[in-house]
C-alpha cells in the first residue's frame, strides 16, 4: 500500500512524517535535518535554491530569496498582511492581473502557490527518497485562521507539487493527535492547544474521544508569530546602533539580513542561556572609514521586556476562547504547545500560570504537526472514516442584500459540516430573477467582505414585490466546499451550485450604495418570519431525533461523547418550549442551536457508514 506523508508547511521551517510499523517518523532532508526551511531562493546563474542551501545564501542574496511564504498564499495584494510583511522582507512584492500577488526575484515575477508548490516538492522527494518509492498522497496542516480561499491555494500548491491531498486537518487537532489524544486507547479529554509558530498564533479548545474530535473554542492572531519576536529584539538593535553610529541598518538590505539571523539564532539561545552576545562583524561601511561592526549583550531578562506585551496578546486571546466556551482554564485535563516558541520560558511560565499545569510534553513542538498529519494520514488509509473531525468556519457568510449590505446566514465560529438557510423575496415589483452574491467577512457591509461565488436564479413569474419568496440554503462539506440551493417555493423549482471557494476581492462594481443589482436585488423575507422559523425548528426536531439512536452507537463509552447526546436531547427540550410560547427570539435561537446539532450528528453517524 502507497505510504501518505503528513505535511506541516511552516512559516520558517517545514516538515515532514510518515507512520512506519506503526510509530510515526519524521523524515530528514539531505542536509540530514528534519527541519526543512521554508526558504527559496534564484542565485546569479538563475537556479532554484531550497531549504537550507537557500537559507544559507540569504545573507549575500537576500533581494532575491523568498522567506514567510506561508502568510501570503492565498491573499490579494490590497490585504493589509501583504503591505505589513513587505516592510519586513528583502525581496520585493507586486501586484499581479486581478490584484494576484507576484514574488520579484531575479526579475521574473512568481505567484505565491508556484513557489510554496517548490517546497512542497522538496518535501515530497526527501520522503521518496527515505521510502524508495514515489509518493503521491498526503495529508496537511492549516492554521484555524486560513481562509477557505487560503486552504484552496494550499490545496492548489500541493496539486502542483503532484501530491493528491486527502484532506487538511486544523493545525490544533493535528496537535492534539500526536500525543495521542482522542484514540481509542485514551478516554475522552478536554484539550487546549496554544501554537505560536513562526508567524501565526493559534489557540483552540477541543473535546477529543476516539474518533470524534470537536473544536470548541478557537482564535487565531493571522500576523504574531516567532517573526514578530525576532522583529522587537531588531527593532531594539537597529535603534540602538542607530543612535551610536547615526546609521540605520534597515535601508541596507545585506546587513539587515545578517542581523536578522543573528537575531533568530539569539532568541533560540535565550531559551536556554540567560545572556547571549550578538555579535556581527564588519556590518556595514560608510565608504569613508573603517566597517562598522555591531557587538551587544541582551539578557533573557530584556527579551521578556522587549515581547511580554506579545505573550501578554497570546495570553488574552487564550481567556477569551475559553470564556465564549464557558470553561474555566483549570476544568482542562492537558495543554498541549505547538511551534518553536512554545520553548520560550516566559511563553511556558504564563501557561502554567494560566492553567494551573504545565504543558505536557513528549513530542517536540516543531515537529508536533507533520506527526499528527502523518496519523492522520495512515488512519484515512486504512479507514477512510477514521475520524470524525468538527473543525469551525474561519468567517461569517452571507449573501449581498439591497443598500450594499450583508445578510448574514452563518457565522464565524460554525462548525464544519453545517446547513443555514433562509428565506428571500424580490425587491421590486414584476421582478423575475434573483443575483444570488455569496460572501465571506465579518463586516456588515459587503465592499469590506469577499466574493466566494455568484449566480442568477430567474425565471420567477412576475409579481408583486415580496410575493415571490426563495429559500436560499448554505450547505458546507467537511473540506470547506460550499453547496448553495436556491428554491421558489411557489414553483418549487431549485437550482443548486458548489463552489470552489477562491474569494477574489469583492469589486467597487458591488457597492450597493451605487444600486449595482438592479432588477436582480433581493431583500430579507419580511411575513410570517416567525411560522416559518418554527416549522424549521420543528423540522431539525425531528431530524435529530432521527439521527440520535446512531449517533449514541457511535460514541458509545465516551463521555464527552454522551455528553453531547445529553446537549443534544436539551436542545430539542428548549425548543419545544419556545415553540409552545411562541417566544419568536427564543425561537430564532432554539433553531440555531438546533441546527449545529444537527451538523454535529450528522458528522458522528456518517463515521458509521
Amino acid at each position: 500500500m502507497e505510504r501518505v506523508i503528513g505535511i506541516d508547511l511552516g512559516t520558517t521551517n517545514s516538515c515532514v512524517a510518515i507512520v512506519e510499523g506503526g510509530v510515526p517518523l519524521v523524515l530528514p532532508g539531505p542536509s540530514g535535518q528534519r527541519a526543512f526551511p521554508s526558504v527559496l531562493a534564484i542565485d546569479e546563474q538563475g537556479q532554484r535554491l531550497l531549504g537550507q542551501t537557500a537559507r544559507r545564501q540569504a545573507v549575500l542574496n537576500a533581494e532575491h530569496t523568498a522567506t514567510a511564504l506561508k502568510r501570503l498564499l492565498g491573499l490579494r495584494f490590497g490585504h493589509p498582511q501583504v503591505r505589513q510583511l513587505s516592510e519586513m522582507v528583502a525581496y520585493r512584492i507586486v501586484t499581479g492581473p486581478s490584484d494576484e500577488l507576484r514574488i520579484v526575484l531575479r526579475n521574473e515575477q512568481f505567484s505565491v502557490t508556484e513557489l510554496v508548490s517548490a517546497l512542497l516538492l522538496d518535501l515530497k522527494k526527501a520522503a521518496e527518497a527515505y521510502l524508495g518509492q514515489p509518493v503521491t498522497r498526503t495529508v496537511l496542516t492549516a492554521p484555524l485562521a486560513f481562509s477557505d480561499a487560503q486552504r484552496i491555494a494550499l490545496r492548489d500548491a500541493a496539486r502542483m507539487a503532484g501530491l493528491d491531498v486527502m484532506r487538511i486537518i486544523a493545525d490544533p487537532i493535528a496537535a492534539a493527535l500526536a500525543h495521542g489524544i482522542g484514540t481509542s486507547e485514551h478516554r475522552a479529554q478536554r484539550v487546549a492547544v496554544y501554537d505560536l509558530g513562526g508567524g501565526t498564533f493559534d489557540f483552540a479548545l477541543l473535546e477529543m474521544s476516539s474518533g470524534v474530535h470537536e473544536i470548541r473554542a478557537s482564535t487565531c492572531d493571522a500576523f504574531l508569530g516567532g517573526q514578530d519576536f525576532d522583529r522587537r529584539l531588531l527593532d531594539y538593535l537597529v535603534f540602538g546602533f542607530a543612535k551610536d553610529h547615526k546609521i540605520d541598518l534597515r535601508q541596507d538590505r545585506t546587513a539587515l539580513q545578517r542581523l536578522r539571523d543573528a537575531v533568530e539564532k539569539a532568541k533560540c539561545d535565550l531559551s536556554v542561556d540567560e545572556e547571549v552576545t550578538i555579535e556581527v562583524p564588519f556590518i556595514i561601511s560608510t565608504g569613508t572609514s573603517e566597517p562598522l561592526h555591531l557587538h551587544r549583550v541582551i539578557n533573557r531578562a530584556k527579551f521578556e521586556e522587549l515581547t511580554e506585551d506579545l505573550v501578554e496578546r497570546t495570553i488574552q486571546l487564550c481567556r477569551g476562547a475559553l470564556s465564549e466556551a464557558g470553561v474555566e482554564p483549570h476544568s482542562v485535563d492537558a495543554v498541549i504547545v505547538v511551534g518553536g516558541m512554545a520553548r520560550v520560558p516566559r511563553v511556558q511560565k504564563a501557561l502554567t500560570e494560566l492553567f494551573g499545569r504545565t504543558p505536557i510534553g513528549g513530542v517536540v513542538p516543531e515537529e508536533a504537526l507533520a506527526v499528527g498529519a502523518a496519523l492522520q494520514g495512515a488512519a484515512l488509509s486504512q479507514t477512510p472514516s477514521a475520524s470524525t473531525t468538527f473543525e469551525l468556519s474561519p468567517h461569517h457568510l452571507g449573501l449581498l442584500v439591497g443598500g450594499g449590505k450583508v445578510f448574514r446566514l452563518v457565522s464565524a465560529g460554525t462548525q464544519l459540516p453545517y446547513e443555514a438557510a433562509h428565506v428571500f423575496t424580490t425587491a421590486r415589483d414584476h421582478q423575475t430573477a434573483l443575483r444570488l452574491v455569496i460572501l465571506e467577512g465579518d463586516s456588515e457591509l459587503a465592499s469590506e467582505c469577499k466574493i466566494l461565488g455568484e449566480f442568477v436564479f430567474s425565471g420567477f413569474l412576475a409579481a408583486a414585490r415580496e410575493n415571490t419568496e426563495v429559500e436560499v440554503r448554505f450547505s458546507a462539506a467537511q473540506n470547506g466546499d460550499l453547496t448553495v440551493t436556491a428554491t421558489d417555493l411557489r414553483e418549487q423549482r431549485r437550482e443548486q451550485h458548489t463552489f470552489r471557494l477562491t474569494a477574489s476581492l469583492l469589486s467597487s462594481e458591488t457597492d450597493g450604495s451605487k444600486s449595482p443589482l438592479g432588477s436582480y436585488e433581493l431583500e430579507t423575507q419580511r411575513t410570517d418570519e416567525l411560522s416559518r422559523n418554527q416549522s424549521r425548528a420543528e423540522q431539525l426536531i425531528s431530524d435529530i431525533l432521527g439521527m440520535l439512536p446512531k449517533a449514541e452507537q457511535a460514541v458509545a463509552g465516551s463521555e464527552l461523547g454522551l455528553d453531547a447526546m445529553r446537549r443534544a436531547r436539551s436542545a430539542i427540550e428548549r425548543a419545544r418550549i419556545a415553540i409552545i410560547r411562541g417566544e419568536s427570539v427564543a425561537i430564532v435561537d432554539a433553531r440555531h442551536v438546533l441546527e449545529r446539532t444537527a451538523a454535529m450528528l450528522r458528522g458522528v453517524t456518517a463515521s458509521l457508514r
